[in-house]
């Protein structure tokens, strides 16, 4: 029981101690005094436990020695990459690893030779004395990482090496638990100690002798290639174990064992520095790494048990023990080989991109209809999709198919306006159940299935936005310290504060009135520009680092939705991204909103010049009956029969550019495509029917295009831009194959 109270605490209080010194460090307390003071808790104890006559109070003061002992390592393991260069990581990790060897077999030592009351005081005696050192320990100020804490590496890598740990010291535990039953079971030695003994002093050998030079190799080397290459020893000398199960053969297999486990010891420790994700929160995550340490010796003499207990003979089961270390010791080493391979998307995020990708491409084409011609690029590498923005319907059924047909090796990801991954966005896009979603933030989920933000609301935003991205930074603050008056008095805000905006009462009207940036507070308003800065800054490096990596990166360089159906120019993402795809493909998009159910057309198909890709986009965009529809009818400005707007659709395609692409149906057959989008015409009251003559109402808006007045001037200005795109595409010689 007290062996496994002292391996909970052990546990749980490096992770707490560990950010408790961070925080304390970052307010220019030093790591030596949080040392010194878990070191005097420690000292003080241990002095007590040689001296108590009773069990429980032996216990208690075991337990706060123990707590002492664990806050004063958490902060005493930060203290190395605090004053150590990085480029010396892995060589003073070796020493530390000899150190530690030492340490371990003098206090073996110790507490072999010695009666238990000398052993606490002799062990309280080098706690102190290996405290005081520290006074010689120069540490630097940290005020600098509370403004800027430095990156080290992510939670991919950390996580990486955490799961690396856990294997390698769960096999480790099995050995170090069974070998002593091996040699009285197994082996039959006259004193299983003396065998034991023997074996740990040869691994320990192995190890004195590897772990500087692996230390300061892996300084040199990539680290992750050196601690894969330790488990190779390791995980032979547990097979051996277990293969030959002779003592003449015990101390050589613990040479090897040793020789692997000096580099762990060395090279995994520095390895671990390495993958914390923020160096101001060493100490904790060295505490939570530490966790992989311990909880394998909780579960591992268990597992051994249960396994041993199913076999009536000891060598069947010590066989399958060693050899179950030397597979968690290969597992161990070689998953360290993943450090740095941060996979684009989480491994949770695949599956819900299946449930999300099926839903919404069913939803699609369900409400819509939908039609595509061309097909994603398959084969892995970098590639870029650029697509023309007209309304929301753009991005759904195309990412829906990515999300269903593209890999983990090159998977589609799209860029989307940035409110998604804030909170608000979700009750807004699901009104009847805005109560519930009004302060939900999606955005790791969104991040999760392949979304990346970015900024697309430069100029006004939502009220609500405003007050969310001010309070992240400033607290609540009363909305006429953030407003100017006229928008208080517009909107009745006063005596509101920030959060208030999230509230039922005030949620709807927050999110739907707009208001410019130029109608914050000066000072507000200059801080969020600058916030704009630095935001979109930060959304273009993960749409270079999702290119770089090999993702198939969906996106619209337009930027926002077009309102008169002209093209929109190409903003900065377009030439950031362009130099680094592979390949880059163009989805051309059109609409039949006269079509008697709405309809999306799109073609993929490879860019061939980049210097020309806006002209080619707007070119490769499909013909259909609306926009040929519009042009007519507006250049006709009077009323009309069906049959003269049939006669001039099919005249119309008769003087297409060879280079652009018709729905085929209207190819097919265009007097009675015609005649339906007429009668759509009519149901919309686009147009009405006059005396048998059709005249276009004054009123032309269209439920899909809500920020569009005249959908037909839209349509016939969509057709003109496409047409004459393509005309100047064919004056020009075509590239070099």
């Amino acid at each position: 029981m007290l062996a496994a109270l002292v391996s909970l605490v052990s546990m749980v209080i490096p992770p707490l101690a560990g950010a408790f010194s961070d925080r304390l460090r970052r307010q220019g307390v030093p790591r030596r005094a949080f040392i010194l003071g878990g070191a005097a808790v420690d000292v003080v104890c241990l002095v007590m436990m040689a001296e108590v006559g009773s069990l429980g109070l032996f216990a208690v003061f075991l337990l706060l020695a123990t707590f002492g002992a664990n806050v004063a390592l958490a902060a005493y393991q930060a203290l190395l990459p605090d004053v150590v260069p990085k480029t010396l990581w892995g060589t003073v990790s070796g020493v530390r690893g000899v150190a530690m060897v030492i340490g371990v077999v003098g206090g073996i030592a110790l507490a072999a030779g010695t009666y238990p009351q000398t052993t606490f005081v002799g062990i309280a005696i080098a706690i102190g004395l290996g405290a005081l050192t520290l006074f010689a320990v120069p540490e630097r100020d940290a005020s600098a990482e509370r403004e800027n804490p430095a990156h080290v590496s992510d939670w991919h890598d950390f996580g990486v090496v955490f799961a690396a740990r856990l294997f390698l010291a769960f096999g480790l535990s099995l050995l170090m638990t069974f070998i002593l039953y091996f040699f009285r079971d197994v082996l039959h030695s006259g004193d299983p100690k003396v065998g034991t003994a023997l074996v740990a002093a040869a691994s320990l050998v192995g190890s004195i002798a590897s772990a500087i030079y692996l230390g300061w190799l892996s300084d040199r080397v990539p680290r992750k290639l050196v601690v894969a290459a330790c488990g190779i020893p390791m995980t032979l000398a547990a097979a051996g174990f277990a293969l030959l199960p002779q003592e003449r053969w015990m101390y050589a297999f613990a040479v090897l064992f040793g020789i692997g486990f000096g580099g762990v010891l060395s090279t995994g420790w520095a390895l671990a520095i390495d993958s914390i994700p923020k160096m101001r929160d060493v100490a904790r995550d060295l505490g939570v790494w530490g966790i992989a340490q311990n909880l394998p010796a909780v579960i591992a003499p268990l597992f051994g048990w249960w396994l041993l207990s199913l076999y009536s003979t000891p060598l069947p089961g010590y066989r399958l023990l060693f050899l179950t270390a030397a597979g968690t010791f290969a597992i161990g080493s070689m998953s360290a080989l993943a450090v740095g391979r941060r996979p684009l998307l989480p491994w949770w995020g695949y599956p819900l991109r299946f449930v999300i990708g099926l839903s919404v491409w069913i939803h699609a084409h369900l409400v819509y209809r939908v039609r595509m011609w061309g097909r994603l690029p398959r084969r892995a590498g970098s590639a870029l999709v650029i697509s023309n923005h007209q309304n929301e319907l753009d991005l759904m059924p195309f990412t829906a198919l990515g999300f269903l047909t593209t890999g983990p090796s090159s998977p589609l990801m799209a860029a989307t306006a940035k409110l998604l991954f804030e909170p608000g966005f979700m009750g807004v896009r699901f009104p009847r159940f805005w109560r519930v979603l009004r302060a939900l933030n999606m955005n790791r989920f969104f991040l999760a299935i392949g979304l990346l933000p970015i900024e697309n609301e430069l100029q006004s935003r939502s009220i609500a936005r405003w007050a969310w991205s001010v309070e992240r930074i400033h607290g609540r603050i009363p909305l006429e310290q953030m407003f100017k008056e006229p928008v208080v008095e517009r909107y009745a805000l006063r005596g509101l504060e920030t959060s208030d905006l999230f509230r039922p009462k005030y949620f709807q009207t927050a999110q739907e009135a707009y208001v410019r940036i130029t109608e914050l507070q000066p000072a507000l308003g200059k801080e969020q520009i600058d916030l704009m800065r630095r935001g979109v800054a930060q959304d273009l490096d993960g749409f270079e680092e999702a290119v770089r990596r090999g993702a198939t990166l969906y996106v619209t360089p337009e930027g926002g939705y077009t309102v008169t159906g002209a093209a929109l120019p190409f903003r900065g993402i377009w030439e950031r991204l362009e130099p680094l795809a592979q390949d880059i493909y163009i989805a051309a998009i059109s609409y039949d909103p006269f079509a008697p159910k709405f309809s999306q057309l799109y073609r993929v198909l490879p860019l061939e010049r980049r210097e020309d890709a806006p002209a080619e986009l707007c070119a490769a965009r499909p013909v259909t009956v609306s926009a040929l529809l519009s042009a007519w009818m507006l250049g006709l400005g009077g009323p009309f029969t069906e049959s003269e707007a049939v006669r001039a659709v099919a005249e119309s395609l008769q003087r297409l550019p060879r280079n652009v692409f018709v729905d085929p149906e209207l190819a097919r057959s265009p007097e009675d495509v015609t005649k339906r989008a007429l009668a759509a015409l009519g149901r919309s009251e686009i147009a009405m029917q006059v005396d048998g003559r059709y005249v276009l109402s004054a009123k032309r808006k269209h439920p899909n295009y809500p920020m569009v007045e005249d959908i037909v001037a839209f349509q016939a200005t969509f057709i003109t831009e496409t047409l004459a795109a393509a005309e100047s595409l064919q004056v020009k010689p075509a590239p070099l194959s």
